[in-house]
């Protein structure tokens, strides 16, 4: 509905502008919003206020001149009105918002769905270090990344998911030594244990596990933390992917730090920055001028020990994505990487990079609670919960959905007491029982003969009650909300919106314990009809909803 109030709302400048009434300008951002009083009408627009600069004229005067010069070829506006200082209020025709059903009705799981669009977009998330379980920031990281993939690629882009496995390096190499520690400490409890080695069972198990397949101790000890680090990573990154799966996040690419080595293309990545001009030798160390592009300081790319940075394999990783012709990349990283940001586009603009290119959204730490206290340590790991131990405690559903129901950028509390109850104060149960509900009606309807057809557009006419409008109205956002979460990379949009849904559609469904002519199966058949017809279409964008959420809707609760 936003998208063709937006065109009138363009025709009906342009058209002012061609009759000389308003400046032949570009038109300016403006928004279109949904009143909170609805006494001021259906939507709302400020075009005026964004104008008033331009026209050096006040808004009310110009948003006058629009209403006087609307355009509807679509005859969707029963009236438009000026209201407080230069806002134009639109109010929509009935038959518009009865078409919305039949739209629903038609178009079924498409409903909502964007036109296929050229660009390429990549989307890298998760990205762990096969060094370890995944956490809960890493799980959070991966709700986020992977619903904005599904709504994303629902919007009509092509999308490519990919994780990066950061299989070279320092922290694999810790890994191999931790392991081959804890075997040693088996017999020799005094076995020295690497300063930042990884902690936790896992370790000891990773180890007993290449134990089995070979005499891991009987081999000369670099030779053995070799095995023990390739072992262990490659055990880590299938325990990764197995998790991932189970969580329901699924990836098109992953691609190896180490890749970029072999190929000699970190090489020549380096290489092209030096015949640039950016990069230099200082103390022994090579560096590389960030600074010139927006950086507050230079980087250090190789350090004076001859080993590479972990920032220079990254720069040659997102000259990587580009020179796959992707048209944008974005990164979902942890909050802790807020610094990193900078560096890296810095690096993107001396290669000539729009800054544009690269989004990078920051995952905010979750603390999960328990009878109001919270937990942080996992027997497992020696520091964190994991991710699995989370699925298996809530299960799937409850994971994915409570992850997202805050912005990425804010800290997330994860109540366990409150996801394990059965009512309204759980946000997925809340949502999903909606759905559940609607298939519970629909079957009661079919059990008793009453059904419905696409054909049936006149009994639509029979929706009146204001409850029912409300619905229909919210129903009608999910189109503009996909759109919008495409544009502002913010899939935790979708819960706060299928909450609303599911919370307008219980109080329709209560209404009926009060006033039994409000019911939606009632002695009038052609009213119940109608009634069924419009909460299917509440079902099937909850349902389309929640796969994008990668959450189920079940039928039965």
């Amino acid at each position: 509905m936003k998208e063709v109030l937006r065109e009138v709302i363009l025709n009906s400048l342009k058209t002012a502008q061609s009759r000389g009434i308003l400046t032949d300008a570009s038109i300016p951002d403006f928004s279109i919003e949904v009143p909170a009083n609805p006494e001021h009408g259906h939507y709302a627009t400020n075009l005026a206020f964004k104008l008033a600069p331009i026209e050096k004229d006040s808004p009310k005067r110009i948003a006058e001149t629009l209403m006087d010069n609307i355009i509807d070829p679509e005859g969707i506006i029963d009236r438009v009105e000026v209201a407080g200082p230069g806002f134009v209020n639109f109010f929509i025709k009935r038959d518009a918002w009865l078409e919305v059903i039949s739209r629903i009705l038609k178009e079924r799981d498409e409903y909502g769905k964007g036109t296929l669009k050229r660009e390429k977009i990549l989307i890298e998330y998760v990205s762990a270090n096969p060094t370890g379980p995944l956490h809960l920031g890493h799980g959070r990281g991966a709700a986020v990344g992977d619903t904005l993939s599904r709504i994303m690629r629902f919007g009509g882009y092509n999308i490519t998911r990919e994780f990066y496995i950061n299989d070279a390096g320092r922290q694999v190499r810790l890994l191999g030594e931790s392991i081959y520690s804890r075997l040693r400490q088996m017999n020799e409890p005094d076995y020295p244990f690497p300063e930042d080695g990884y902690h936790g069972e896992y370790i000891l198990d990773l180890g007993k596990n290449i134990s089995r397949e070979m005499d891991i101790l009987d081999m000369p000890e670099q030779r053995a933390i070799d095995v023990c680090m390739e072992k262990g990573m490659e055990s880590m990154l299938s325990q990764i992917k197995e998790d991932l799966h189970s969580f329901g996040c699924e990836f098109d690419v992953w691609f190896s730090e180490r890749a970029l080595y072999s190929s000699g293309e970190f090489q020549r990545t380096i290489e092209d920055l030096r015949n640039k001009g950016y990069v230099y030798e200082k103390d022994g160390a090579l560096w590389i001028r960030t600074s010139s592009f927006g950086d507050d300081k230079d980087r250090v790319i190789r350090k004076s020990n001859g080993d590479f940075t972990y920032f220079a394999s990254d720069i040659s990783y997102h000259i990587n994505k580009w020179r796959r012709g992707f048209s944008k990349a974005i990164n979902i990283w942890g909050a802790d990487h807020h610094g990193y940001i900078n560096r890296v586009k810095a690096v993107l603009r001396a290669n000539g990079l729009s800054e544009d290119w690269l989004s990078v959204l920051l995952v905010q730490l979750v603390k999960l609670w328990e009878n109001g206290k919270e937990i942080k340590m996992s027997k497992r790991t020696g520091q964190y919960v994991t991710l699995r131990e989370l699925m298996n405690e809530v299960g799937r559903d409850a994971v994915r959905f409570v992850f997202l129901t805050k912005s990425h950028d804010s800290p997330l509390d994860f109540d366990l007491n409150l996801v394990k109850k059965k009512d309204t104060e759980n946000p997925v149960y809340y949502v999903q029982y909606a759905h559940a509900r609607i298939c519970s009606i629909m079957r009661k309807a079919s059990t008793q003969g009453i059904d419905y057809n696409d054909n049936h557009r006149k009994l639509l006419e029979l929706i009146k009650l204001d409850e029912e409008m409300a619905i229909i109205r919210q129903l009608a956002e999910f189109p503009d909300l996909i759109m919008d979460i495409c544009n502002c990379l913010e899939p935790h949009r979708l819960t706060y919106y299928l909450q609303e849904l599911a919370s307008v559609f219980h109080r329709y469904f209560n209404l009926g314990n009060t006033y039994p002519d409000k019911r939606v199966i009632t002695d009038d058949r052609d009213l119940t009809m109608s009634r069924l017809m419009l909460i299917e279409a509440v079902r099937l964008v909850l349902k389309r909803g929640l796969e994008l959420l990668g959450v189920s809707a079940p039928e039965k609760m």
